[in-house]
């Protein structure tokens, strides 16, 4: 495996010295971490989940600071106290769960905070869909600009959030588990215009756990471990099966073999699921399946597209407007936790 240590003499963008992050707590989420970016690659930030990744690019955008260590952003030391100051140097973040406000146009959050206004405090609207169109059409983010973001699918939300980052400047775009709310189409899209970003000079921090698209996208690799770094390494030199041992410390197996199921009675019964949002959105519209004893059920769909919704109706965070399900012929349907666990039913959640 090639030296995952070795740093050359190189000017680097991006370069964060020996950080440390400890909370009051005691937990210390990354201990003595060197991260360092080129202009002009897309350079991914692996680890399991816990491992530093986040933290330490809310270092660099100015969410959280470091207990210690320093960063210099083309070649100035900064202190990135808040990501205002972040933003004024060039550095962008894309988020995994949006930070758009629902019930605003695409336009009105792309310029929310910044210029035009009319008068006081009123967005000038003519003037921010002039603004979406243009950069838009400069970085083919095609976007609706007048379209309220409730409305909008989640692969356009994303295109919304990077545009948003562009318009105000960025040169350094964070990107936290970009493709994990995406479909595959909407995910080939994506890396078309993350590398047209790159063409145009553009430094992208890429956080995934996905090693194909890791191999597919990213020019360099940083992998973290408990808080810790645990090299660099070019992507075309590395192999799955080492970056996931640099990962976890051990073997991964990246095939699971898997015996043919003998499903029994039905356990779980859901019919006709209805639920409204309090956008007036439907988000369940008429969801029945039934799930057997001995067997395991996926539910797919990209973000926003009603799992959620489905679950909190399952486990009574949430009322349905309409329909029912029973777990072995007792419904559950507005059921308090407790008599909801006790007939064998448990919730396991991502976060």
């Amino acid at each position: 495996m090639p030296d995952g240590n070795a740093v050359s003499n190189e000017t680097f963008v991006v370069q964060m010295k020996s950080i440390t992050k400890v909370y009051p707590n005691g937990v210390a989420a990354n201990q003595g971490v060197d991260f360092n970016l080129r202009k002009g690659e897309i350079h991914a930030l692996m680890g399991e989940n816990g491992a530093g990744k986040s933290t330490l690019m809310k270092m660099l955008f100015g969410l959280e600071q470091p207990t210690s260590g320093e960063i210099i952003v083309n070649g100035e030391k900064l202190e990135l106290t808040s990501p205002s100051v972040a933003i004024a140097h060039g550095i962008g973040m894309v988020h995994q769960h949006f930070m758009l406000v629902p019930s605003l146009s695409v336009a009105e959050n792309m310029v929310l905070g910044m210029v035009p206004k009319k008068s006081g405090l009123f967005i000038d609207r003519a003037k921010a869909i002039e603004i979406t169109r243009q950069y838009s059409e400069k970085f083919n983010l095609h976007v609706e600009p007048e379209a309220k973001v409730m409305d909008i699918p989640v692969g356009m939300k994303q295109k919304v959030e990077i545009l948003k980052a562009l318009v105000r400047g960025a040169k350094i775009l964070i990107m936290d588990e970009p493709t994990a709310v995406l479909t595959s189409q909407e995910t080939a899209e994506l890396f078309v215009e993350l590398k047209h970003l790159k063409d145009e000079g553009y430094t992208i921090v890429f956080i995934s756990h996905k090693l194909n698209e890791i191999m597919e996208i990213t020019d360099r690799l940083t992998i973290m471990r408990n808080g810790r770094s645990m090299g660099v390494y070019n992507t075309r030199e590395v192999t799955k099966e080492q970056i996931s041992r640099l990962m976890v410390g051990r073997d991964v197996v990246l095939s699971v073999q898997k015996d043919r199921a003998v499903p029994g009675d039905t356990v779980l019964r859901v019919r006709d699921l209805e639920y409204v949002n309090e956008w007036g959105k439907k988000m369940l519209d008429k969801v029945s399946f039934d799930v057997r004893k001995g067997e395991i059920l996926g539910i797919a769909g990209v973000e926003g597209n009603g799992q959620k919704e489905l679950v909190d109706m399952l486990f009574n965070f949430n009322v349905p407007n309409s329909g029912t399900a029973t777990v072995n012929g007792t419904s559950i349907l507005g059921l308090p936790q407790q008599k909801i666990r006790e007939l064998g039913v448990s919730l396991a959640t991502s976060a």
